[in-house]
């Protein structure tokens, strides 16, 4: 993603004449920007249309999540988060075959292979 700014209009501009769709996605991740090109007539000229994306969202639980898994007896999925540098989701296990952590500490990553643990 290409960083704009706000105070440099022409910068969006050069670049939508080059991919508008690209250009226009990368805007809409900056919201400082966005709002400085909510109302631009050089963006409604040079974007055909509003590009139109394609999107689809998924919703799992974590008790969805966790059935994907083979977790040993007495393991089971506590909670789950997800991380946005990269994107990735964590799901935290608790058990009694599992190591013993102090409050406070970062919990390790669990040994799974292709059988479980």
């Amino acid at each position: 993603m290409k960083r704009y700014s706000p105070f440099a209009p022409d910068e969006v501009h050069a670049d939508m004449r080059v991919d508008a769709v690209l250009t226009w996605r990368d805007v809409q991740q900056q919201p400082l920007v966005a709002e400085a090109h909510r109302e631009c007539n050089q963006c409604a000229e040079l974007l055909p249309a509003r590009a139109v994306q394609r999107l689809a969202k998924l919703r799992f639980t974590l008790q969805e999540v966790s059935d994907l898994f083979v977790l040993p007896a007495g393991v089971r999925a506590v909670r789950m988060y997800v991380e946005n540098d990269p994107h990735a989701l964590f799901v935290v296990l608790e058990g009694d075959v599992l190591p013993e952590v102090p409050d406070g500490a970062e919990v390790p990553y669990a040994p799974l292979g292709p059988d479980g643990f």
